[in-house]
């Protein structure tokens, strides 16, 4: 029997899935990732935790499948967009990687959407992307800039550690706001912004190439077969389509992970800044997609600063006890300012409505209605821009499995919400090795042979008129 590992590099964890020859989920595996706040709007990380965190996961599943770890055919890689490693000439890590909802380089993407790139990206400029934060490191750590000899993405980086490649793919060229869109290479006057040339750049690849084998080293280090052929991979939003069935060029998305992203499929390359637009796994298909900073995470900081006592199936048992509008508890859940469809880096998260009455069950369901609230704005900005409206979403991230704010989502938007057994961008990322490793004729099969119908929310009529009115109130009390 054959086995497979798809590996994911998320904002807050590392996950792990081990997948059977019939793409059946056998095992998965998870560690916490630790981020730093240096001051007010800034994230990082230090790559050397993501090495840390697969270390711990691979010892995992070595313990818990030994006689299935040794037996993985193909490893695959994928992880979060816009986060740039610097390396010195030496190959080490020069400084902490910003990470995607950092917002310190807003002043770096005002000039550059002066500077009219999208007619080369496709996309707009915002602090999330990897141009604008290089930029701000010429500026601000010109030193650091001056020792740089090459640039790895996180999921590239940490997949190098298993292999010694030095490599990307194009999602991550798009993601980077470095490349021209339609020929997905590096563009010369891109580059030239932040100081750099080619030279520093990996070289790019199909995310379904060979990367490398896993090293003797490597092998030491985590208890892989050495030899172990590793692909290249892509961002998880590209990768976790492999969630969603039927996938077709059509299909749309709703993750709920540390941010919450809404995904549409489409044919077309017509871009509809500022919602993104990214090549989609199916051939001749590309995505738009927006987010917001915190959704997963924003629901974590209200349970461990309000409700420490609980843990996340208690929050949500208390939440249901609440009526829709939280008995006027309204939570605002822009804790690093907000992505789509604000763009507003200084934005800063609330908690309105208290009063002596408030019980901790309100607090508890503010929490998802108020990162519902930020969902629903994003869909309705993005149905009005694309024009059009899914007939479906599918559900993805770790929040996927939670059944009440399924429905309470389905109500709010007005839309039919499916969701299949697995939802980790992980067994995705496995399914991804499989059609890489030859197990599939192409991805859209693979996404057929891994999806199995797991829920179903059909929008109440009864509570969408009641949630509309409660978002008019949330919107209208925000942008007083």
């Amino acid at each position: 029997m054959s086995y497979f590992l798809g590996i994911d590099l998320g904002a807050s964890s590392l996950k792990a899935s081990l997948v059977d020859a019939q793409a059946r989920q056998l095992a998965s595996a998870s560690a916490p990732i630790a981020s730093a706040y240096p001051q007010a709007g800034q994230v990082e990380q230090n790559p050397a935790d993501w090495l840390s965190a697969l270390c711990e996961v691979l010892e995992n599943l070595k313990q818990t499948q030994q006689n299935i770890f040794l037996q993985i055919k193909a490893i695959g890689f994928s992880g979060g967009a816009h986060i740039a490693v610097l390396q010195g000439a030496d190959g080490a890590v020069l400084r902490p990687a910003i990470m995607w909802s950092d917002q310190r380089a807003h002043a770096e993407a005002a000039f550059l959407q002066a500077q009219n790139i999208e007619a080369i990206t496709r996309n707009r400029p915002n602090p999330t992307w990897s141009l604008p934060q290089l930029i701000w490191l010429q500026k601000h750590q010109p030193e650091i800039m001056q020792k740089c000899h090459r640039i790895s993405f996180a999921k590239d980086w940490l997949r190098g550690q298993l292999t010694g490649d030095w490599q990307t793919d194009a999602s991550e060229a798009v993601g980077a706001l470095l490349a021209d869109y339609h020929s997905t290479t590096w563009h010369e006057d891109l580059l030239a912004y932040a100081g750099l040339s080619a030279q520093h750049m990996p070289p790019l690849a199909d995310m379904l190439s060979v990367a490398g084998q896993v090293s003797e080293t490597a092998a030491q280090l985590t208890g892989l077969k050495a030899g172990t052929p590793v692909y290249q991979g892509a961002i998880d939003t590209s990768v976790e389509w492999l969630c969603c069935g039927p996938l077709a060029a059509g299909t749309a998305s709703l993750k709920l992970a540390s941010a919450g992203v809404l995904a549409f499929g489409d044919t077309a390359t017509k871009p509809h800044p500022p919602v993104s637009l990214y090549p989609h796994v199916l051939p001749n298909t590309h995505y738009h997609a927006a987010g917001m900073n915190n959704c997963m995470g924003a629901l974590h900081w209200v349970r461990q600063l309000y409700l420490s006592d609980m843990n996340l199936q208690d929050m949500q048992t208390a939440a249901q006890s609440a009526p829709i509008g939280s008995n006027g508890v309204v939570f605002y859940p822009y804790l690093n300012g907000e992505r789509a469809p604000l763009w507003d880096a200084s934005r800063t998260a609330s908690l309105c409505g208290l009063s002596r009455g408030t019980k901790r069950a309100d607090i508890a369901r503010a929490a998802y209605e108020g990162i519902g609230h930020a969902l629903t704005e994003i869909f309705h900005d993005m149905t009005a821009k694309i024009g059009s409206k899914p007939s479906r979403l599918h559900l993805l991230g770790g929040g996927a499995q939670d059944t009440f704010w399924g429905q309470m989502l389905a109500d709010m938007m007005d839309v039919e919400i499916a969701r299949g057994q697995q939802t980790d961008c992980s067994f995705a990322t496995a399914l991804l090795a499989m059609t890489a490793d030859g197990a599939f004729a192409d991805l859209a099969q693979a996404a057929a042979a891994g999806y199995q119908p797991a829920a179903y929310f059909a929008p109440d009529k009864s509570k969408t008129g009641v949630y509309a009115d409660f978002h008019n109130l949330f919107i209208a009390q925000r942008d007083q």
